[in-house]
Formats: C-alpha cells, sequence, structure tokens
C-alpha cells in the first residue's frame, strides 16, 4: 500500500500502469489505504476492463470460446487471475459516471451498463454479469436531497428493469450488513425491514421497479426476524428449568 502511494502520480508512472500494479497486489490491497483507485478510474471509463473481469472470474454459460488473450493456459497462472478477477469484482465501489467531484452523470452510467451488458450477452456471462453490476450499483450514495439510491442509480435500474441486476442489488445491501450482535430475537432485524419498506414506498411513484427490489431487501429481513424469534424462543425453551415448564 504505501510503496503504490509513492508511485501513484510519480512522473513516468501512468494511471493504466498504477491499475495494472493494482490488480496484480489486489489480494493484499483488500482494505488497505492505498485501495484500487486507478483500477477503479479505468473500470468507470471503460465497461470492456469490467467485462473482462467477469470473464476471468468466471466460465461462459454456453459452449463457445473466449478471445485468446483471454485464455491462460498455465493452470497456476490461471487461479491466481482468477482470484484477482473475483476480488476485483468484490471490491469495486465507484459508481460508472462518477465525476471528480463525486457527481454521477446518469446517462453515462445507462451508457456504461447498455455497454457492459451487451459484451456480457456476447460473451455468454449475461446472468452472472447483470448480478455484479447490481452489486455495484448497490454501493451508491445517498443524493443531496437524502434519497437512497441516489437519483441517477434510480433511473439507471430503472430504465434497466433486469431481474439479474435486481437480485445483485439486493443481495448485496442484505450481505452489507455484515456481523452484528444478535438481540432479543428479530428486534434489529425488524426494524431493518420497517426502514427498507419505508424506503420502498417513497421510491414506489417515481421509480416502481426500484421499488419492488427494495421491498425484497425487507422481505429478506422479515423472514430473518421470525428466524431469529423462533432461535430466542428455541433457546429460552432450552435454559428453563424441567420444573418450571
Amino acid at each position: 500500500s504505501e510503496a503504490l502511494d509513492s508511485l501513484d502520480g510519480r512522473v513516468g508512472v501512468t494511471p493504466y500502469e498504477m491499475a495494472q500494479f493494482e490488480f496484480l497486489f489486489i489480494v493484499v490491497l483488500d482494505h488497505s489505504k492505498h485501495g484500487i483507485p486507478n483500477l477503479e478510474s479505468q473500470i468507470v471509463q471503460s465497461p470492456e476492463i469490467f467485462v473482462q473481469a467477469v470473464a476471468l472470474a468466471f466460465k461462459r454459460s454456453d459452449e463457445g470460446e473466449d478471445p485468446p488473450e483471454w485464455r491462460i493456459e498455465n493452470p497456476e497462472q490461471r487461479a491466481a487471475v482468477v482470484s484477482a478477477a473475483y476480488h476485483l469484482l468484490n471490491q469495486i465501489k465507484k459508481i460508472p459516471g462518477t465525476d471528480e467531484n463525486g457527481h454521477i452523470d446518469k446517462e453515462a452510467l445507462v451508457s456504461w451498463i447498455e455497454q457492459a451488458r451487451q459484451l456480457l450477452h456476447k460473451h455468454a456471462r449475461g446472468t452472472i454479469g447483470d448480478q455484479y453490476i447490481g452489486q455495484l450499483l448497490a454501493k451508491a450514495p445517498e443524493d443531496e436531497s437524502g434519497m437512497w439510491p441516489c437519483e441517477a442509480v434510480c433511473e439507471a435500474i430503472e430504465k434497466t428493469a433486469s431481474s439479474g441486476i435486481g437480485q445483485g442489488f439486493s443481495k448485496s445491501v442484505y450481505n452489507s450488513r455484515g456481523l452484528h450482535w444478535l438481540g432479543k430475537g428479530g428486534e434489529q432485524e425488524r426494524e431493518l425491514a420497517l426502514k427498507y419498506d419505508n424506503l420502498a414506498d417513497r421510491l414506489y411513484h417515481d421509480y416502481p421497479y426500484v421499488a419492488v427490489v427494495v421491498k425484497e431487501i425487507a422481505k429478506s429481513y422479515t423472514y430473518e426476524a421470525k428466524c431469529r424469534d423462533t432461535e430466542a424462543g428455541t433457546e429460552k425453551r432450552l435454559r428453563t428449568p424441567v420444573g418450571s415448564w
């Protein structure tokens, strides 16, 4: 991380070369101070790089062949590249269409998604590619009005109306919760379900498809709340002395 920080911006070192270094060391850069800013910028500018990462990480869904430059014959090298591509897809946080000030141009975002999806379908990665596009869009910030997802991302999801993007989006949001302390039953999960239910209600008028996607997140938490209630009830019964039943 420190070595790449010292190289970044140095005369004679291009952003493309920095992106190559970040890909080479992406596993150890996970959660590092440096991160993968040059690699993210390359992907934001070029949906082809995103598609290549998907192609390196996942096999085709048909019997076709990939371009020669995507094939790696050496098993050890192939395994290393597959791992790096998978890490890349899960580390990307920058939304395509984002400028230097953090503003997302919705037309640029939609164009990026359309180009990426065309290439993904061409190379038989349409389904898995849509899911990773949805996962990336789930990392969108709030807009100035406090709306989430921000307007540009809502516009892009609504226009595409892809079930794969929707699934990737809702799954990513649900999984982003990470580790958490268990409360009494499903109290925490019910609060989250209510939060996403309210968000979906706000979105429904202007973005009905996005609202459905957000509702799925709420349903996931509602289901988890019921599971937590059941677990808590079982644990309570197991701890209750027999004579007090």
